[in-house]
């Protein structure tokens, strides 16, 4: 049937091919002609008498560039006499609507002029034909087609329209001709650069650009793209650059390297070059030596053809050009869209569709037809300029293309669309004038070989959205041409149709890097992630580590000294959940440095840790704390009490009823609005608007009240502690620890109430927030472990020195009571025996009678008589034994005497008598042979002794209602000369003094001291024959009498020993 209706049509072509361009030329066919001054079309009668008016249309296309003969130019002249046979033979073509041109009796004819790109060379062609004179065989045009660029085409537009003669264009899509005051008679069958421009925009914004730069040529056509492109991108929010250059640039010139160079500057990664093939070479050569090639870079040529761009684009091997081709793409309008891959010396023979459904389709189907008609071909050769000869490249015999370019159905559009507006014109009157011609185009609305042809009645152009266009991907070809150069393939990858891009299946965009990965539109953003630094994360955990250290070392001296009563008195468990608060709370600096890379999980985990470390450890460590000042409190408000008692169920007790309330806000925080790592950026942006700067942080929103409650919750017992410990201000515990527990709450308080503000204001800076949250930590954890631990630590070690004081002071004591008891057993004569150990007894049975309630002075005295009154002995021998025996018993009371006194001194006084304590120590390991026993105070134990009170009754009675500190007290009791009886600690510290210092005196004699008492148990009880061997050697009684002028002088300094004790015990 299809081959049917070919024979046919091919031998209708034969017949009626060239008719009507004979019928101008041959008058023999003529048989009358009539013609009007207002009109360019003829009426011509032949002689079979059918009658038709004759209107030439004048192609000016672009054949050449006047050099170099354009490639697949021919292939527009093919569609516009294609177009021309089917107008004037309807019922041929298998395009046109043949009813809507029944009854249509104008016919075509055309003459092709060749413009070479050149507004000087198409106005001078067209000028010519203006001056001709019109005649039957000479016409002037009744329309003009063409022409290519639109420099071309504007001062010809001028030129028709000063002459009333319709112009449309096949390709010309500079927005100026849309001005009708300047073109009035100008139309196209191809959308305007706004169309187009539109077109590409939507492209870039498909790919994700935000920033595109514009490389064009400053002729009608580049101009009025750029504008058109930039008016358009900055609707959707895209940001351009433009830089331009002349047409006449050539590639020896620095004009387009300028031009690259300044988009170079941009930094933009996306070019929309609007362009010629003169201009491809130089571009691409300038782009290369600046680095804008590549995988990283996209460029798009509106302006190029494939054929055109087939037949320039080969470079040698291993170029520059060769390598950085590859990758851009080909931006054209197309009147058919085939998803056919162009190779640069095979024809691809795309299959006809049986029967063809678009106007495309049925193009190609009339093209194949008519090429394959030898009548057609020759009637084409011979339609073509004469100046062709003389152009390079041309050959007369040249095969056709078999396929139409994206411009043949255009123009093939054109063509028809003309004759249509003549045949609606002359309906209404014989000879046919131009602007009615045009007036009926601008209302047109056919379906062409290009698809639905709609015309803008206000501006004369197609409408875009019934256009199509394509992107063509340049690729390698695996094959060099016939002198070894690099060619191309031309893929079509999109295209666009009805509003929007496709993609073609099975053939992708293949990018600069041979990779299929779109290039980002602008280089990565230098963001500034504003991380914490490795010197601050350092610093954190270095302040961690002391943290963590102290509190270890703090815990391992607690367990070694766990049984000492400086640690029982303030309570193992009070100073063991310091140890541990302050390590938790260490702990939370670990998370607070967490940041990228770490997972998103894992930081929104690490958020809601911080809290939890902290105010866990917090609560650790300050129940104690507060159970402690509360028991101060108490005692402020009971002046009666002595010690302080915090027992192990109080601390627990407060441990759980702020540990519970903490908790009741962490829970719920954690499961309705946990805090999560959050990215955010700051207002400081690039050249290209976009933010350089962000910061990370835990953030919710939903989480402030939670935030708010723990605070308030916290700050608000802190605050009741501080209160209380204000308060108790003047009472002194032992080791004062009252003022210590004040102190370190206070410090911590004062961490609070600074660091939170400074937090807020540095939030948005992690380095800076980081400092002050683990300084935060570290001032509050360590603040706690140094006032709490450090006082202790110099307690014990200052009872340690002192017990060593006290044992020195000790054997010292022991060794004047061996030199009173040597000197007693040394004295010849009895009764001063006698009488020194009643004196020893008399003094020391009032000592014990005043220091030593327990023992009362009948006692004493009994238990000296019954060693002072036994009957005399009855020999010598006997009688020396009596008087060794009776001095020992001296010794021994006055020795006891001493160590009632100490006890009674150390349970008077207001702290601790160590000394006290080892002088009893040393006379009881003397009275009971040496062995020795402790005597320490155990009141009191596992609570703090009260030193002063400032709402006692002592202070009531000095001061009246007045509270003053231990000191302020001390010193009105000093300036009223207070009676002895009131104890005075300075005092008492100013005795010990003197006693240290008379200690360091007789250090050289403890060396003889030790092998002294060591020796005495011996000397206790001479035997009778030691007496006798000493009163018959002279020698040994002048040893003896030595040893007694000694003892003698040691005992005058322990009679003062003596007299002091006894006044510190009367004290």
């Amino acid at each position: 049937m299809q081959a049917d209706g070919a024979k046919r049509r091919l031998q209708a072509a034969n017949e009626t091919l060239d008719y009507f361009d004979r019928l101008r030329t041959d008058s023999s066919l003529v048989q009358s002609i009539q013609g009007s001054n207002e009109s360019n079309v003829f009426v011509v009668t032949d002689t079979a008498g059918d009658s038709y008016r004759l209107a030439d249309i004048s192609g000016f296309l672009p054949f050449s560039n006047g050099r170099r003969l354009r490639p697949t130019v021919e292939n527009e002249a093919i569609a516009s006499l294609l177009a021309i046979y089917h107008f004037n033979n309807p019922e041929t073509s298998p395009i046109l609507n043949a009813q809507e041109l029944e009854g249509c009796n104008v016919r075509l004819t055309t003459e092709f002029f060749d413009t070479q790109f050149s507004p000087i060379n198409s106005t001078r062609r067209f000028t010519d034909v203006l001056l001709r004179n019109h005649s039957l065989d000479n016409p002037l045009p009744a329309a003009v087609v063409g022409a290519y660029r639109s420099a071309t085409t504007s001062p010809l537009a001028i030129l028709t329209g000063v002459n009333n003669i319709p112009q449309v264009s096949y390709a010309s899509t500079s927005t100026d001709f849309d001005v009708k005051e300047q073109y009035p008679y100008f139309g196209r069958t191809v959308p305007s650069t706004l169309g187009e421009a539109r077109v590409a925009v939507r492209y870039f914004k498909d790919l994700g650009a935000s920033h595109v730069g514009i490389l064009f040529v400053t002729d009608a056509y580049g101009s009025a793209l750029q504008k058109a492109f930039q008016d358009a991108a900055a609707e959707v929010e895209i940001v351009t650059s433009s830089v331009a250059f002349s047409y006449s640039a050539s590639a020896n010139g620095v004009e387009i390297e300028n031009a690259v160079a300044s988009l170079a500057n941009t930094s933009f990664r996306y070019f929309y070059a609007i362009c010629f093939d003169s201009h491809f070479e130089p571009i691409m050569t300038a782009a290369d030596e600046r680095h804008m090639t590549g995988k990283d870079f996209l460029w798009i040529f509106p302006g190029l053809d494939q054929g055109g761009f087939q037949s320039f684009a080969k470079f040698p091997p291993g170029s520059a050009l060769a390598s950085v081709t590859q990758g851009i793409g080909l931006l054209m309008p197309t009147g058919g869209f085939l998803p056919v891959v162009l190779k640069p010396d095979e024809q691809v023979e795309v299959p006809l569709e049986d029967p063809p459904t678009t106007g495309y389709q049925k193009l190609r189907t009339a093209w194949r037809e008519a090429l394959s008609n030898p009548e057609f071909d020759a009637y084409v050769r011979s339609k073509l300029p004469e100046s062709l000869v003389n152009i390079s490249g041309f050959d007369p015999t040249a095969i056709f293309g078999p396929e139409p370019t994206q411009w043949s159905s255009i123009m093939y559009d054109a063509v028809t669309a003309l004759g249509i507006s003549m045949c609606r014109a002359g309906a209404e009157t014989e000879f046919i004038q131009g602007p009615s011609i045009f007036e009926y185009f601008r209302n047109l609305t056919f379906d062409g070989a290009s698809g639905t042809v709609v015309i803008d009645p206000e501006t004369g152009t197609r409408n875009y959205t019934s256009f199509t266009y394509a992107i063509w991907n340049v690729q390698n070809y695996d094959k060099l041409d016939d002198q070894g150069r690099v060619q191309f393939q031309l893929a079509p990858t999109n295209y666009h149709q009805d509003g929007e891009w496709k993609a073609v299946s099975g053939i992708p965009f293949i990018y600069g890097d041979n990779s299929t990965e779109v290039p980002e539109a602008l280089p990565p953003v230098n963001m500034d992630m504003n991380y914490i630094g490795n010197a601050g994360i350092i610093v954190g955990y270095v302040l961690m580590a002391i943290i963590m250290l102290f509190g270890l070392a703090a815990f391992v001296w607690l367990c070694w000294f766990h049984s000492n009563k400086v640690v029982i008195s303030s309570q193992p468990l009070f100073l063991l959940m310091v140890c541990i608060g302050a390590f938790v709370m260490a702990a939370t600096i670990i998370p607070l440095s967490l940041q990228e890379p770490i997972s998103e999980s894992g930081l929104d985990a690490a958020c809601m840790s911080g809290p939890w470390l902290y105010v866990v450890g917090s609560v650790i460590t300050f129940s104690p704390l507060f159970a402690k000042t509360r028991g101060i409190h108490n005692a402020y408000k009971n002046p009666q009490l002595d010690f302080i008692h915090v027992t192990s169920l109080d601390i627990f007790i407060t441990l759980g009823v702020i540990l519970g309330l903490n908790l009741a806000v962490l829970i719920p925080w954690t499961i309705i609005a946990p805090l999560e790592w959050t990215r955010t950026l700051r207002d400081s942006t690039d050249t290209f608007g976009r933010p350089v700067e962000s910061y990370g942080a835990c953030t919710n929103e939903n989480a402030i009240p939670f935030v708010v409650v723990v605070l308030i919750l916290n700050v608000g017992v802190l605050m009741l502690a501080n209160w209380w410990a204000y308060m108790s201000r003047n009472i002194e515990t032992e080791y004062h620890e009252s003022r210590y527990i004040g102190i370190s709450m206070a410090s911590v308080l004062q961490a609070w109430c600074m660091g939170v503000p400074i937090l807020i204001v540095v939030w948005d800076n992690p380095s800076a927030k980081f400092f002050v949250e683990a300084g935060i930590v570290f001032v509050t954890a360590l603040a706690v472990l140094l006032l709490i631990f450090i006082p202790k630590v110099l307690a014990i070690r200052s009872e340690r020195i002192q017990k060593a004081q006290e044992e020195k002071r000790g054997a010292y004591n022991n060794f004047q009571a061996r030199a009173k008891s040597k000197q007693a057993f040394d004295d010849d004569s009895d009764e001063l025996a006698v009488e020194n150990a009643a004196a020893a007894h008399v003094s020391n049975g009032a000592a014990k009678e005043d220091c030593y309630p327990k023992k009362s002075s009948s006692t004493a005295e009994a238990t000296a008589s019954s060693e002072f009154t036994k009957p005399p002995p009855q020999d010598a021998a006997e009688a020396d034994g009596a008087a060794t025996a009776a001095s020992v018993a001296a010794v021994g009371v006055a020795v006891v005497g001493l160590t009632a006194a100490n006890s009674n001194d150390e349970a008077d006084s207001s702290s601790p008598n160590r000394r006290n304590s080892f002088r009893s120590s040393i006379s009881a390991r003397l009275l009971h042979g040496g062995a020795m026993k402790s005597d320490e105070n155990t009141e009191g134990v596992g609570g703090i002794k009260i030193l002063h009170n400032p709402r006692s009754s002592r202070n009531e009675e000095k001061c009246g209602a007045e509270e003053v500190s231990r000191e302020q007290l001390a010193s009105l009791e000093d300036n009223e000369e207070i009676d002895d009886e009131h104890f005075d600690e300075n005092e008492s510290m100013a005795v010990d003094d003197e006693d240290e210092a008379d200690v360091e005196e007789t250090n050289i004699q403890q060396d003889v001291m030790g092998s002294d008492v060591e020796g005495i148990s011996e000397k206790d009880t001479p035997a009778d024959d030691e007496v006798e061997t000493r009163d018959a050697s002279v020698a040994e009684e002048k040893k003896d009498e030595h040893q007694v002028n000694d003892a003698a002088t040691i005992g005058d300094g322990g009679n003062n020993e003596e007299e002091t004790l006894s006044e510190q015990s009367k004290e």
